[in-house]
Formats: structure tokens, C-alpha cells, sequence
């Protein structure tokens, strides 16, 4: 019978020594259930993601939450029921009748928080909180790879077949981090399961069955080696029992999508793909505003509003951009503001739309606008360049302007721009791949389209080839 430690520091060692298969085990486990679920679930890698690298979430709430510790375990071979017959009553109730709640704790609750766990995530598919579904197929996976170890479903949880301790953690620990590199495996596509509760115990009573093998293979190990570490202990026991603790890590991950896939199915097979926003950013361009963001997935997505303030208590909406709908793909968007007349801080964020007409706001960003306060024409960069180099120009008003350019004998070689340009940094490219090398004069002429400033500024450009 396991002993539950009500200090805190026994919490934290039970934590540390009995965490199913320890971090390495239970990464791998969760790691393996996303590709069991059918494409149909619609539901993005981010998941797999999560629940990887959420997969001790469990093992670290034991230190701060009292009740956690028994999940993790069951000693089901301290109910006399299982000696003499081989199963226990699957009723948690049944159960603290015939032996109190307090015997029934002690021995550990695996099968009924794994029970409890899919329930819960039935009924959040069902409220479309994925947030909280995401925690708890994390959880399920956790708690499903601790009823796959068999010192987990044990009276002997920690003691090899000499009575001596330690067994435990080299099994789940020190044994699956030597050889995780050979823990590789496939599965099948996830199962509808159609009664919970008997599949639950039925895996529970298999994995039991593993206890020997685990038991038997330390003992030899230890013999072989003469004791319970280094190279040769470690080799002999993976050659005798790393084909099971694969076929149970195995089974872990194709039973946690099982009970995954049966949730999401009894929940009326919900979409699982939220809007969710990856980026949102904006730099001043010219006399623009350039807004960008991306979408790693989206469920019924209408689109969004763009939305300015000044003063981020008052917002307008400025635009309309729509949305793909449903999509597990990444997805660009953009919007150029250019409607800004003054400067100052400027403050955006999107209005993201549902079909069905619900709403959420994204982060907000700060943006400075800045007009220029006079003409100016800016060196040409690169300079030498070759063939096509930037050029930079800022008008204070909204100007009639030429730029040209004009080889070193006052030739004139290209007219770039001839129109008028509002106030603003602007910037256009020069392409010289027709001409030769040598030194070419940039020319800007502006006249303000009120009549009353104008400007003219050179600039020497060098080609080379």
C-alpha cells in the first residue's frame, strides 16, 4: 500500500521518485498521440506541441495540490476481489462501500481520474473551450502512461524480487532515459470507444500483467552486473524488458487518442481549430501606416476589423479585412493605413469575427507617426551599388515632384517619378542594369500644390560593375 505523504517536502519526493515514466517517458507517450487522431478532428500541430511539452503537468501539481498524488496510481493487487478473481468492481462508489474512502484513496484512483478526465474533456468540446481541452489531453496522456506502468498498478511499486527499494525509478527513470532513442514506435488510427469504463479497466488489467517482466528482468540485471547500475546492469535489463516498456508506451499513446477521439466524437465532433492569432505588427511606411499579421489556424473566421485610437480610450474602426473561414494553414494578412493627417502615437488592434457572430480583440501596439517637417532628398543607398540602389525622399506637403537621373555629361538617362506625391518619407528603386558604369546625378524637383515652396536637391551616385 502506498503510503500518501502529507508534508510538503514528502510530496515533492514522492513527485521526484514516482512520476509514472518520469519525464523523458511521458514526453515521449504524449508525444505520440496527435498522429492517432483522424484528420477529421480538424485539430492543429500546436496541439501536439502542447501536450508534449505539458506532459508532467500532472507530476508537478503533486507538491501544491494534496488530492494529485493518488491519480497517478493504482494498488489494485491490495483488493482481495482482484486476488482471488482477477477484477475489482469498476464503481469508485462500490468500491468505498465495501472497503471506506479512505482505503480506497490509499491505494490510488488512476482509473477513475482517467474516467473523470475524459468526461471533462467531452463537455469542454462541447462548450468549445479548447484552451482547457488542450490541458486535459495533456493530463488524460499522463495519467493514461501511469496506468501503462506496472509499478504503478502495484502493491510492489517500488521493491525488486531481493526486497531491496529502487526498482521504481530505475524501471521508469534510469532504464527508459539510457535507451529512449530506441523508443519508436507507430500506431493506428484512434478508436471510438464505446464503453469507458471497461476499457479503462481491461488495459489496466493487461499492463498488470507486465509486473513480472519488470520484476524479473531487474533481478537478472542485477545478478549479471553485481549490482543495480552502470553499463552491463542497464544493457541486460533493456535486452530483457525494453521490448514491453515500448509495447506499454505503445499502448499508452494509442489509448490516450482513443479516449481523445471518443471525447470529441460524443461532444457531436465539434470543430477544434480557433482563430489564433500568431503576429500582430505595423511600422510607418512613407506616409503610411503598414499593419501585418498572421494566423496559424482558424474556425469560422468572418474577418477582421481594424480599429485605431489616439488616445486608446476612443477607437474607430478604419477597415474591413475578411478572414479565409476555416483553415489549419498559416494565413497573411495586411493593411496599409494611409488616412493619418498628424503626428503622435497612434494605437491599433484587430476585432476578429465569427461567422457566428461572436468577437475577440487582439493585443494592442503603438505606433509613432511622424511627418516630415521639410523637403529633403536622402544619399542613395547602396552607393556604389550596382545595378539597382534605393532612394529615399521626404516631402513637408503634398508636392508636384520629378525625380530624374542624368549621366556625368548632364544627359538625361531616366525620368523616375513624375506626379504629385502627398506629405510623407517615400522611397523608390533605380535600376541600372542597362547602363554602364560611372557616376550618375539624382535629381529632385518639388513644387508644394499650394504654389508656395518648392525644392531642388542633387545627389551623386556611383555605378560599378
Amino acid at each position: 500500500m502506498k503510503k500518501l505523504l502529507t508534508t510538503t517536502t514528502a510530496a515533492i519526493l514522492l513527485m521526484l521518485l514516482f512520476g509514472g515514466w518520469g519525464a523523458t517517458g511521458h514526453s515521449i507517450i504524449n508525444s505520440n498521440i496527435y498522429v492517432c487522431l483522424p484528420a477529421s478532428m480538424g485539430m492543429p500541430i500546436t496541439w501536439s506541441t502542447f501536450m508534449t511539452s505539458h506532459a508532467s503537468d500532472p507530476d508537478n501539481r503533486k507538491s501544491s495540490d494534496p488530492t494529485e498524488s493518488p491519480r497517478h496510481f493504482i494498488d489494485i493487487d491490495a483488493y482481495p476481489e482482484f486476488v482471488a478473481n482477477g477484477f475489482i468492481s469498476q464503481s469508485y462508489d462500490t468500491n468505498v462501500t465495501l472497503h471506506t474512502s479512505t482505503w480506497v484513496i490509499k491505494q490510488g484512483t488512476v482509473p477513475w481520474a482517467i474516467i473523470t478526465w475524459e468526461d471533462s474533456l467531452r463537455r469542454m468540446f462541447l462548450q468549445n473551450n479548447l484552451t482547457m481541452a488542450q490541458q486535459l489531453c495533456a493530463d488524460l496522456g499522463h495519467y493514461v502512461g501511469d496506468a501503462h506502468q506496472p509499478f504503478h498498478i502495484t502493491e510492489m511499486y517500488d521493491t525488486d524480487l531481493f526486497g531491496k527499494s529502487g526498482i521504481h525509478s530505475r524501471y521508469e527513470t534510469t532504464l527508459v532515459g539510457a535507451y529512449k532513442s530506441l523508443i519508436v514506435y507507430t500506431n493506428n488510427q484512434a478508436s471510438y470507444i464505446s464503453n469507458i469504463s471497461n476499457y479503462v479497466f481491461n488495459f489496466l488489467y493487461y499492463d498488470y500483467s507486465f509486473l513480472r517482466n519488470a520484476q524479473l528482468g531487474d533481478s537478472i540485471a542485477h545478478v549479471a552486473a553485481g549490482s543495480t547500475s552502470g553499463t552491463t546492469y542497464l544493457s541486460t535489463y533493456w535486452a530483457y524488458s525494453g521490448a514491453n516498456i515500448i509495447t506499454l508506451m505503445k499502448n499508452a499513446s494509442k489509448a490516450t487518442a482513443d479516449l481523445i477521439y471518443t471525447a470529441w466524437v460524443d461532444a457531436g465532433s465539434p470543430q477544434t481549430l480557433p482563430v489564433e492569432l500568431v503576429s500582430f505588427t505595423g511600422n510607418q511606411s512613407g506616409n503610411t501606416i503598414d499593419l501585418k499579421w498572421n494566423t496559424a489556424t482558424e474556425l469560422n473566421n468572418l474577418g477582421f476589423d481594424v480599429e485605431r485610437s489616439s488616445d486608446i480610450l476612443n477607437w474607430n474602426t478604419i477597415t474591413f479585412v475578411p478572414g479565409n473561414g476555416n483553415s489549419n494553414s498559416t494565413k497573411e494578412y495586411s493593411y496599409l493605413d494611409n488616412s493619418i493627417t498628424a503626428n503622435g502615437n497612434y494605437y491599433y488592434r484587430l476585432k476578429q469575427k465569427d461567422i457566428s457572430g461572436g468577437y475577440k480583440y487582439s493585443d494592442m501596439i503603438e505606433l509613432a507617426y511622424t511627418s516630415p517637417e521639410s523637403f529633403n532628398l536622402e544619399q542613395n543607398y547602396p552607393n556604389p551599388f550596382n545595378p539597382s540602389t534605393k532612394i529615399k525622399y521626404s516631402l513637408p506637403f503634398e508636392s508636384s515632384i520629378k525625380v530624374t537621373i542624368y549621366n556625368s555629361l548632364g544627359e538625361l538617362v531616366k525620368t523616375l517619378l513624375n506626379n504629385v506625391e502627398s506629405a510623407g518619407s517615400h522611397e523608390i528603386t533605380f535600376n541600372a542594369s542597362g547602363l554602364s558604369s560611372g557616376i550618375y546625378i539624382c535629381t529632385l524637383q518639388a513644387n508644394s500644390t499650394d504654389g508656395k515652396q518648392t525644392f531642388l536637391s542633387n545627389k551623386k551616385m556611383t555605378l560599378l560593375k
